[in-house]
């Protein structure tokens, strides 16, 4: 029998290797979903006020808020406080600037800067403490590729974890004063995230990458 020519064969290897890489399994899947979250998958929380935050001393005892954020991020030395006095803004200007009055100024320290960033928000720009960045953890199920238009689309369900999760942020106390870093964390390798697919030329793809 005719052995196969050199090229014919490499062209058919190569032809499969494609083919295989359009087949949805969780390692292409995985390397499809991690690619977006490189680019989106940074966890923070976020202040409606830019740093340095004030906090009025009549509110410095209340039990939600942004006095016990504060205080929590103090204990984790990522802000430090000092007493002064400021003039406090009224809800988004509505009710003009009020007298100076006393209150705590949290200032970021060195080790806050690690952390902090300016993100895009509802309102604009607004200050941020990222600390983690999600990757996958497991890809839980795929639905049957189908065709949407012109592309093959499929729905992937997959677990998180985050490998470079900051220490502060599974402090009971910091917890406690932000229900968005507690759900993040809770779910790490237990919540089910969802994300929809696209058959590329390059192989998979998240929708709208």
């Amino acid at each position: 029998m005719r052995r196969p020519e050199p090229f014919v064969l490499a062209a058919f290897l190569l032809l499969s290797g494609c083919n295989e890489a359009k087949k949805p399994n969780a390692a292409h899947l995985t390397v499809a979903i991690n690619r977006y979250l490189a680019k989106h998958g940074a966890e923070c929380t976020f202040f409606a006020q830019a740093f340095p935050i004030d906090v009025p001393a009549s509110e410095l005892k209340d039990q939600s808020g942004t006095a016990p954020q504060m205080a929590a991020l103090e204990s984790s030395d990522l802000v430090r406080g000092n007493d002064t006095t400021a003039v406090i803004q009224g809800m988004i200007g509505a009710l003009g600037p009020s007298a100076p009055r006393p209150v705590r100024r949290y200032q970021l320290t060195d080790e806050g800067r690690k952390y902090f960033q300016v993100k895009p928000g509802g309102l604009g720009q607004s200050s941020a403490l990222c600390y983690g960045h999600e990757v996958v953890d497991s890809i839980v199920s795929w639905t049957k590729p189908e065709s949407m238009g012109s592309v093959l689309e499929t729905e992937v369900t997959y677990t998180y974890k985050m490998p470079d999760l900051a220490p502060w942020a599974t402090r009971a106390d910091v917890q406690q004063a932000f229900g968005d870093i507690r759900t993040t964390v809770g779910g790490i390798s237990r919540t089910e995230e969802t994300a929809e697919l696209q058959l590329t030329n390059v192989g998979w793809e998240v929708d709208g990458q």
